[in-house]
């Protein structure tokens, strides 16, 4: 369950149940042909593929021309074993599967008559991409958890993909659906990119990422990898022409693990900027900026090999001062003789305009919208006064994982 605290007090819960299907936007494939030391194919091969976090395990066996196929697996380390009567049995580990990638492996069978012979091959799979032309990278759990975000926006790691642009000028729409980082895939429209967790939607009203008004986009600690799919993506995504973001959540493991963190930005610590007075920052130095975020995630076991889960808590706490310059009315325009009748004229036209004159009448009508501008505090006809934001989010998931085959 996933639950999001919103800065408009709008909380929006949702269960997903994740239901093992051909698609594999937010799984993995294994996938390749068996041969003898001479080359040719061996059927009729039983292939087990054990996940080593979870000890999750599949069987399949090889068809007629040697080929083996194992969709819908999850994300992670996997070790494939190979074993056929005449043959010594290879086994593979050390095969790391990511999201939305068919991992291609062709063992070579040597023969050998004594069942308890193995072949330990250990190292990763070729990198080349031999089975899909979709282009695409992934951001791996590395990734996630080295490079800094500043403001926990994945969507930051995203601007590091090939074909990606940030889009910098503002965009259309304004309130909060135009907050967060919005960005175009091989210049297709800013609108046109597609994001899932696990498989569930997770795209605003505005076909953007879910990012709050404070461009966070929390829960960075409860995804362990996604894939930016730029181009030539198979029909089995959809919905848009730009990209597609398949995010994966943090699963637990046999092992217990979790993290607990902290970052804190202060105006105290900060320069002053140009434009900050101290009318408009209360007196201060600067206009106060108080910034925590703070949260903290765990995960394990709740029964070895079958049952596992992983919860997430991000939360941030921002009280922002904001300099406000506004120009305004000139002081002289404020100024009026004979106010609240027809014949109401300025006391120092030419201090409110260069063009009016000491004849010039302010109409009855138009007097009271004086008053709706304040008087210039700063130099230059400006008014400046001491404004502050106070954004306050709160993040929970938590994923449960139960294995039916262990």
């Amino acid at each position: 369950m996933r639950c999001r605290l919103g800065l408009g007090f709008l909380t929006i819960c949702w269960i997903a149940v994740a239901v093992t299907a051909t698609a594999q936007q937010n799984t993995g494939t294994i996938l390749g042909v068996v041969k003898d030391s001479s080359g040719a194919v061996v059927p009729g091969a039983g292939i087990t593929i054990l996940n080593e976090e979870t000890s999750l395990t599949r069987t399949v066996t090889t068809g007629e021309n040697g080929a083996f196929r194992a969709p819908a697996l999850p994300v992670g380390h996997y070790t494939v074993r190979v074993e056929l009567v005449g043959f010594r049995s290879q086994v593979q580990r050390g095969l790391i599967l990511e999201v939305a990638q068919e991992l291609v492996v062709n063992p070579t069978l040597e023969v050998g008559a004594v069942p308890q012979e193995e072949v330990v091959v250990s190292g990763e799979a070729p990198l080349v991409n031999t089975t899909s032309s979709a282009l695409g990278s992934v951001v791996n759990e590395q990734s996630m958890s080295d490079l800094p975000l500043n403001g926990r926006n994945y969507v930051d790691l995203t601007m590091l993909q090939p074909g990606v642009s940030q889009q910098t000028l503002a965009t259309t729409g304004g309130g909060a659906t135009a907050s967060g980082t919005w960005f175009s895939a091989n210049g297709a429209p800013v609108r046109s990119n597609n994001f899932t967790l696990d498989g569930a939607p997770m795209m605003n009203a505005a076909a953007a990422a879910t990012a709050s008004e404070a461009g966070t986009t929390l829960g960075v600690d409860g995804i362990r990898e996604y894939k930016v799919v730029t181009s030539a993506f198979s029909a089995e995504y959809g919905m848009v022409m730009g990209s597609q973001t398949v995010m994966v959540s943090k699963n637990g493991t046999n092992l217990w693990h979790g993290d607990v963190f902290e970052y804190m930005r202060n105006s105290a610590l900060d320069a002053r900027n140009f434009f900050d007075y101290r009318t408009s920052s209360g007196g201060r130095r600067l206009p106060l900026f108080q910034r925590n975020s703070f949260g903290g995630s765990f995960g394990g076991p709740i029964k070895k090999d079958k049952t596992f889960f992983y919860g997430v808590y991000e939360a941030l706490r921002q009280n922002l001062g904001v300099t406000i310059l506004d120009n305004v009315l000139p002081a002289a325009c404020h100024q009026l003789v004979n106010p609240g009748t027809s014949n109401t004229t300025l006391a120092n036209p030419a201090g409110c305009a260069p063009a009016l004159t000491s004849s010039t009448v302010v109409p009855q009508v138009i007097q009271p919208f004086l008053d709706l501008y304040p008087v210039p505090n700063l130099p230059a006809n400006q008014f400046t006064f001491p404004s502050s934001s106070r954004q306050r989010e709160d993040y929970g998931q938590i994923r449960v994982d139960q294995n039916f085959s262990a």
